[in-house]
C-alpha cells in the first residue's frame, strides 16, 4: 500500500541530504515515486534522487514496480545503472512495451534495457539479436555473444574481447576458456555475429567459412563487417551457381555433339555455326562471371537444356554481335524463362483455387419462414 505525499516526504527527511530533498519536492515526484523512495533503505532512496533519468522516466519506472511489470530486481537493476548513464532512457516505453507484449521475459528485457546504457544499439535491434540467438543481455550492462556464434567467429580468427564482471576486458585468445570463465564476449561489428548465425544454418556453412578464412587476410587486423560477410556471401553463391550451370551446359554441349557424330558429313557442316556459337556460349561462362542474380540462375538450371535456349536467344536477336553480348544473351534467356515459369505458377495456383471452390459444400439455403395466419 502506497503512502501519502506528506507521510513519504517526512521518512525521507531522514534518508536524503538538503539537496536531494529539495530535488524531491520540487521536480514533480508522483505521490507513487515518492512512497517507492520512502520505504527503500537509505542507500537505495538515494540512489532513486540521484538518477540521471528526467522525473517522468523515474515516475514510470515506479508504476511499473508496484504495479507488478517489473520486479525488484529489475527496479534495483535499472536505477543503478541509470546513475551513471542516461543513452538507454529513449528507450524507456519500448522496454515497458516489450514486457507487457511478452516479446521479452522482464528480467531479459531489463538486462536488455540496462545494458544499452553502453551499447550503440537500439532497443529493437538488441531484442531482434537476442530473440534469434546471437546476443544474450548480461547482468553487467553488456550484451554478450551466444556461445555457439563466439566459436565460429573464432574460427574465422576474427579479433574478439571479453570481459569479466563490470570493467576488466581484454583480449580472447581461447574462446572456450572465457565461455568456462563465464566471462561476456564481444565482436566489433554485431552485424557480423547476426550474419554468421544466418548462414551457419545453412547447408555449405563450412565450405563457406573455409573460403572466408582464406580470404579473410586481406582485411586489416582482419575486421570484417557483416556487409563484408554478405558480400563474400554473394559471391560464394555467384561461383556455386556458375559452377553448376558451366556444369549443366557442359553436359549438354558433350550430348550435342555426341548426337551430331551420328549424323551425315553435310549435316555436321550445316551444324558449324551451332557447333561454334555453342562452345563460345561455354567458354563463356567458363571464362567470365555473367551478371546474373540468384533467381535467373535458378530459372536456366530448371531448363531442360539451357544450352539451346540461350543459342535460340542468340540466333533471334540481331543485335547480339560480340562475345560480350553472350552474357546479355543469358540474361533475356534467364528472364523469358522467368516468366513462363512465373505464368505456369499463376495458372496453377488459380486451378488449385478453383478446384478447392468446387469441393466447397454449397451453403444452405434458408427458407423463408411462412407468415402466420392472422
Amino acid at each position: 500500500m502506497n503512502m501519502t505525499r506528506d507521510e513519504s516526504l517526512e521518512i525521507l527527511k531522514e534518508k536524503l541530504n538538503e539537496k536531494e530533498m529539495r530535488k524531491v519536492i520540487t521536480q514533480g515526484y508522483s505521490d507513487v515515486s515518492l512512497s517507492v523512495m520512502a520505504k527503500r533503505t537509505t542507500t537505495d532512496a538515494r540512489d532513486m534522487a540521484d538518477s540521471l533519468f528526467t522525473i517522468q522516466s523515474i515516475n514510470k519506472l515506479c508504476d511499473a514496480y508496484t504495479g507488478g511489470l517489473i520486479d525488484e530486481r529489475d527496479f534495483d537493476h535499472i536505477i543503478e545503472f541509470s546513475r551513471f548513464q542516461r543513452n538507454h532512457e529513449k528507450y524507456l516505453d519500448e522496454f515497458l512495451d516489450s514486457i507487457k507484449s511478452d516479446t521479452l521475459y522482464h528480467s531479459t528485457a531489463t538486462n536488455a534495457f540496462v545494458s544499452l546504457a553502453y551499447e550503440e544499439c537500439t532497443y529493437a535491434k538488441a531484442v531482434a539479436m537476442i530473440k534469434a540467438e546471437v546476443y544474450y543481455p548480461t547482468e553487467y550492462g553488456s550484451l554478450s555473444l551466444e556461445a555457439d556464434v563466439a566459436k565460429e567467429l573464432e574460427r574465422l580468427a576474427v579479433p574478439l574481447r571479453a570481459c569479466e564482471g563490470f570493467n576488466y576486458y581484454y583480449d580472447v585468445d581461447d574462446v572456450q576458456f572465457s565461455l568456462d570463465e563465464g566471462d561476456a564476449i564481444f565482436v566489433k561489428d554485431y552485424d557480423l555475429a547476426v550474419k554468421v548465425k544466418e548462414y551457419m544454418k545453412l547447408p555449405d556453412w563450412e565450405e563457406f567459412r573455409n573460403r572466408v578464412a582464406d580470404i579473410i587476410d586481406d582485411y586489416p587486423d582482419r575486421n570484417i563487417t557483416g556487409q563484408h560477410l554478405a558480400e563474400m556471401r554473394r559471391q560464394f553463391m555467384q561461383n556455386q551457381y556458375e559452377s553448376k550451370l558451366y556444369e549443366k551446359m557442359q553436359g549438354e554441349y558433350d550430348s550435342f555433339i555426341a548426337d551430331l557424330k551420328k549424323k551425315s558429313p553435310d549435316e555436321i557442316i550445316d551444324s558449324a555455326y551451332q557447333i561454334v556459337t555453342k562452345k563460345d556460349i561455354l567458354d563463356f561462362l567458363a571464362g567470365q562471371s555473367p551478371s546474373l542474380s540468384e533467381k535467373q540462375y535458378a530459372a536456366l538450371l530448371s531448363s531442360t537444356n539451357a544450352l539451346d535456349e540461350i543459342y535460340e536467344t542468340w540466333c533471334t536477336n540481331s543485335e547480339f554481335h560480340g562475345l560480350y553480348d553472350i552474357g546479355l544473351a543469358m540474361e533475356e534467356t534467364a528472364d523469358d524463362m522467368q516468366y513462363s515459369i512465373d505464368r505456369r505458377n499463376e495458372e496453377q495456383a488459380k486451378k488449385q483455387e478453383q478446384t478447392e471452390r468446387k469441393d466447397d459444400p454449397a451453403p444452405e439455403v434458408q427458407q423463408k419462414p411462412k407468415s402466420k395466419a392472422r
